[in-house]
């Protein structure tokens, strides 16, 4: 290369670790920034919609366990999610004032698949962006954080 020469790097490649945190960006940033908006309707306490993601979160954990029941090879893929959804209807439930404890079991589901569990966090993730703007101040990085986390493993379990 002769004195002087800039040398071109090519375009950084789109890798998976790019790709999840657009993903989860594209997904959680709107209700966040719509909640800030000045002028709009802000209950600023969603108790009952908090405690339903509970619920959802922890119909996820059960749909999780199904797949891998049905399929154990899923496991590897699935745990995590597992583990991130009981995380969630964790601190959902104790920032919607449920008593630890209390909460609900979701019936076992009687089967479940790959997609099965990727559609259902698929919904989560867009339900919790609803919540954002019903959500108070406090509540709404908890709700984007669990959307973030839905888009993202439904972009994973593609």
């Amino acid at each position: 290369m002769p004195a002087g020469t800039a040398r071109r790097h090519p375009a950084r490649a789109f890798t998976r670790r790019r790709m999840l945190a657009t993903t989860a960006a594209t997904v959680a940033l709107p209700p966040v920034l719509a909640a800030c908006a000045p002028g709009g309707q802000r209950q600023d306490d969603a108790t009952d919609a908090l405690l339903a993601l509970a619920d959802a979160a922890r119909m996820d954990a059960a749909l999780a366990v199904a797949a891998v029941t049905a399929d154990p090879a899923l496991a590897g893929r699935l745990e995590p999610l597992r583990a991130a959804r009981m995380e969630h209807a964790a601190a959902l439930d104790q920032a919607g004032g449920r008593a630890p404890g209390s909460a609900p079991t979701p019936a076992s589901p009687p089967a479940a698949d790959l997609a099965a569990v990727r559609d259902s966090v698929a919904a989560a993730a867009r339900t919790a962006g609803e919540v954002v703007p019903q959500a108070s101040a406090l509540q709404v990085g908890l709700v984007a954080e669990v959307a973030a986390c839905c888009a993202t493993y439904a972009a994973v379990l593609q």
